[in-house]
């Protein structure tokens, strides 16, 4: 957010909003053309919507916010104050390079792996498990060691049918780190491995183990597999059925079906083209 901070507005835009969340405070006075690259800079690096810091611009020939500067200390402009809990916590002061400034701003901006994480929880809010997994999973790659992120991402392998992978990413976190989300996201997996090997699907195993070339058979355990979740299993025993026959029964469909049911999952592309392969 980008606001102008006026005699009127500064209590509310500038101490009682970097209670909230950081606010970058460009001091500046138009007069001044060294002003102007600074200033041009800061926009562009904060941008109207930034959820994390919001740029208050204040302009110091209004001479009530010229206490302003005076009571910081300023010497020089421009100048840039970054204020937390309704205190200043650090600042630059005369013209700068514009690395200067992206240095400084940085430490106050959410880094990557915040940024994945939000966007993957907010994902599996919506119900969108398979464009959260592959989220997730980048946040994970590049922050491995931030357990919160690896709880979520072992969340959305749950909620994805990934169950192996889930429980692989759980047994990986130390106990001192196992908290409520994680005892959460460890009884969801609990009751998804429960409930992907039912009776049906041992019986359908079995039978199946007996006459590994049934396709009728494999049909059958395929449907029941993507109703368990088990998603990716149920696409692999399809597509050795339309390899051996391109027509037989539901086959085909039931494999699009699947397809149509799994959103933005990264593996939709894949098995997408493995059937291309066959069509085309």
């Amino acid at each position: 957010m980008i606001v102008t901070i006026t005699p009127q507005n500064f209590h509310t835009e500038l101490l009682e909003a970097s209670r909230q969340k950081t606010v970058a405070v460009f001091f500046y006075a138009d007069q001044l053309p060294e002003c102007r690259p600074m200033g041009q800079q800061l926009e562009q690096l904060v941008g109207p919507a930034n959820p994390a810091v919001t740029l208050a611009k204040v302009d110091v020939a209004d001479p009530q916010l010229q206490s302003l500067a005076v009571q910081l200390g300023l010497q020089a402009l421009p100048a840039v104050v970054i204020f937390k809990n309704g205190q200043p916590a650090d600042a630059l002061m005369g013209p700068q390079d514009p690395a200067t400034v992206e240095n400084m701003l940085s430490k106050y901006l959410p880094k990557e792996d915040d940024n994945l994480l939000a966007e993957g929880l907010q994902l599996l809010e919506k119900g969108d498990a398979g464009a959260a997994y592959a989220v997730l999973q980048k946040a994970q790659q590049i922050a491995p060691q931030r357990y919160e992120i690896q709880v979520a991402f072992a969340d959305a392998c749950v909620k994805s049918a990934r169950l192996d992978e889930a429980e692989i990413l759980l047994n990986a976190i130390p106990g001192v780190y196992q908290d409520s989300a994680f005892q959460q996201v460890k009884s969801a997996l609990d009751l998804a491995q429960q409930a992907s090997d039912s009776p049906e699907i041992r019986a359908l195993e079995n039978q199946l183990a007996a006459e590994p070339e049934n396709k009728q058979l494999k049909q059958e355990l395929a449907i029941q597999y993507s109703q368990a979740g088990r998603k990716q299993e149920a696409l692999d025993l399809l597509f050795t059925i339309l390899q051996q026959e391109l027509s037989f029964g539901d086959a085909r469909k039931t494999y699009q079906d699947i397809l149509a049911t799994m959103g933005a999952d990264p593996l939709v592309s894949k098995y997408r083209k493995k059937l291309y392969t066959l069509l085309y």
